[in-house]
């Protein structure tokens, strides 16, 4: 298994409140697997410390054998830069640069934007927005601009992709759109892919759903692929 997660409590506050109540689950290399549940269920919460963002007051994540309690700074930071890309609710481009910028924003911070810059005018084809490689934020659609953050999470190759509640500023057919490309990139590049959402038809999109009710696991649902 890729992720294995166990016994994860999570608690927050003075007397402690628990919003995760000793999780137990595991994650396959190259699946798409989505968690869903009502709001204040433990969605978001679950999804950051899987992805090293946030810790377990207990518990363990380990990712690829490695118990990330275990490891430095440094490891950690390094995982993060190297092997995984972040997609939020809100999109998070920096208005004073154009799309194509924001997209090599992580290879500038590596010394490896000019190396990347390819890749990135490669993936601004692959999602249907080559014709905004100028264009700055204020000029693009609430879709387009979600198409670029997620560009920007693909383009050094990460092998897990953690989502939040992606399309959640989004109209219907742009969340869909969102939808539709990660479930390519899923499939097409095996990228390992958590997605949070409230949104029933899109956690279906997954292979799997992880139902939370109250911080507890009460229902995985195995769907069929698209």
């Amino acid at each position: 298994m890729s992720i294995v997660g166990k016994d994860i409590i999570k608690e927050f506050g003075e007397p402690p409140v628990r919003v995760l109540h000793g999780l137990n689950f595991s994650i396959a290399s190259g699946e798409f697997v989505s968690i869903s549940g009502r709001s204040g269920s433990g969605k978001s919460t679950l999804l950051y410390i899987i992805s090293t963002l946030d810790d377990p007051s207990q518990g363990s994540i380990s990712i690829d054998g490695r118990n990330f309690a275990e490891l430095d700074a440094a490891e950690v930071h390094r995982f993060r830069n190297e092997e995984v890309g972040f997609i939020f609710q809100f999109h998070y481009l920096l208005e004073e640069l154009t799309a194509l910028e924001n997209i090599l924003l992580p290879a500038r911070n590596l010394g490896r934007d000019e190396e990347l810059k390819p890749r990135a005018l490669e993936l601004m084809e692959r999602f249907e927005i080559p014709n905004k490689t100028n264009s700055f934020p204020k000029q693009m659609s609430g879709g387009e601009q979600q198409r670029v953050a997620i560009a920007r999470a693909l383009l050094l190759k990460p092998r897990y992709i953690f989502a939040d509640e992606p399309t959640g500023n989004l109209d219907s057919h742009n969340a869909l759109k969102v939808m539709e490309t990660l479930r390519e990139v899923n499939t097409d590049m095996g990228t390992t892919i958590l997605l949070v959402t409230h949104e029933e038809d899109f956690s279906k999109m997954a292979d799997r759903e992880i139902l939370l009710r109250d911080g507890l696991i009460v229902d995985e649902r195995q769907e069929m692929k698209l």
